[in-house]
């Protein structure tokens, strides 16, 4: 109404002083380049506006569809981790063949008792002259050394071949003054002896090769697990920053009271309804909020997890194939030991089909393929 008022009385003032209309049609030129100045500024504002709110809402929606999908993606990551640290422990597979060091089994077809005692009885005391109460003796004091191994960590770190080295050394002692038992019977004895000694002495060696991998793998496994904990700790105080004491929680609490995708959808509900009026999400307030930012770090943090769980999974995989390989060549060399080869053969297949079992749990239970797909279903910035 001013405006028009100042219009009205600058022209009557024109008209009274007689100006030309030159004045008039500058004014109002003037009054349009203005306005319409306006209306640009004011269009480019409401551009700017509608940019911004278009971008807010963007990044929002992708923030939150990150945390729900990382959500799942750290349950996946957890699952694995946690299958493969289990794996570890001892099972049905490992306790058979920690059977087979045992000196009394038998599921190779001999008793390692008896096939000492027949070499010995064989190349030696055969020879010797000695009465049947000595010989009664030294069967006897041979039987207990070889049925009850000691554990010395001065002498030999496997107990089956310390008893074995016993029994020798008593051999030697106990015929040293026997002239009917020459160097050469005790050079034959000695390459008996050997093949038992071989036979064990393999058996520990892939046995302590894949217990030395297996405490590697300890080692790395808990590297993971505490990049994992310490990921979805900082994510759950940026998300819930009213929580204390997290500084002791394992992952799994973590996971079970706050970092678990029902806590996080209902969390970012809840604030859009804080941001909300007349039923519209103001997504630049929101996105200023903060709690539900999501950083590209993180991001690269769950793939470098991923990526660390794979390359363990698959060490330990083909740690484990290699063992069951070398372990098979060393069953397979066993029949130049024992008198029944079926029952080698038919401990062959026990074990081919509990290894073959224990991969297929283990690759159940590690579910490596849920695990890389719950992490690529969260979004790339």
């Amino acid at each position: 109404m001013k405006e028009n008022l100042c219009i009205i009385a600058i022209l009557t003032s024109l008209h009274v002083f007689g100006q030309n209309e030159v004045v008039l049609k500058k004014y109002f030129d003037l009054t349009k380049n203005t306005y319409d100045s306006l209306q640009v500024l004011q269009k480019q504002y409401l551009q700017i506006k509608l940019e911004t709110e278009k971008e807010a809402r963007s990044l929002y929606e992708k923030n939150t569809e990150s945390l729900r999908k990382t959500a799942l993606a750290i349950d996946a990551l957890n699952k694995s981790l946690s299958a493969l640290k289990a794996s570890l422990s001892a099972t049905e597979y490992f306790s058979a063949v920690a059977a087979l060091n045992n000196p009394t089994n038998e599921d190779l077809g001999f008793r390692l008792e008896n096939e000492i005692l027949k070499v010995v009885d064989e190349k030696v005391l055969k020879k010797a002259k000695l009465n049947s109460k000595k010989i009664s003796r030294f069967r006897q004091i041979a039987s207990n050394i070889i049925n009850n191994p000691i554990t010395n960590l001065i002498t030999s770190s496997i107990p089956v071949v310390n008893s074995i080295t016993s029994v020798v050394n008593l051999v030697n002692h106990t015929i040293i003054d026997e002239d009917s038992v020459t160097p050469d019977d005790l050079k034959v004895f000695n390459q008996e002896i050997k093949k038992y000694v071989a036979h064990y002495e393999n058996l520990a060696r892939i046995s302590v090769e894949l217990e030395k991998q297996s405490h590697e793998f300890h080692i790395k496994i808990e590297a993971v697990e505490s990049l994992l904990n310490d990921f979805v700790k900082n994510t759950t105080t940026e998300l819930f920053p009213e929580t204390k004491n997290l500084e002791n929680q394992s992952t799994n609490d973590l996971i079970r009271n706050y970092f678990n995708y029902a806590k996080i959808d209902a969390t970012i509900k809840s604030i859009e309804k804080r941001y909300t009026q007349a039923g519209k999400i103001d997504y630049v307030k929101i996105f200023e909020d903060g709690r539900l930012n999501y950083s590209i770090v993180g991001r690269q943090k769950l793939d470098f997890l991923r990526d660390e769980i794979n390359r363990i999974a698959e060490e330990y995989l083909n740690s484990l194939e290699n063992y069951h390989k070398n372990l098979i060549e060393t069953l397979q060399k066993a029949n130049e030991l024992s008198p029944d080869k079926t029952k080698i053969s038919q401990k062959i297949e026990s074990l081919n089909k509990q290894y073959k079992n224990l991969r297929s749990s283990f690759e159940q239970n590690l579910d490596l393929k849920t695990m890389r797909n719950r992490v690529a279903e969260v979004p790339k910035y």
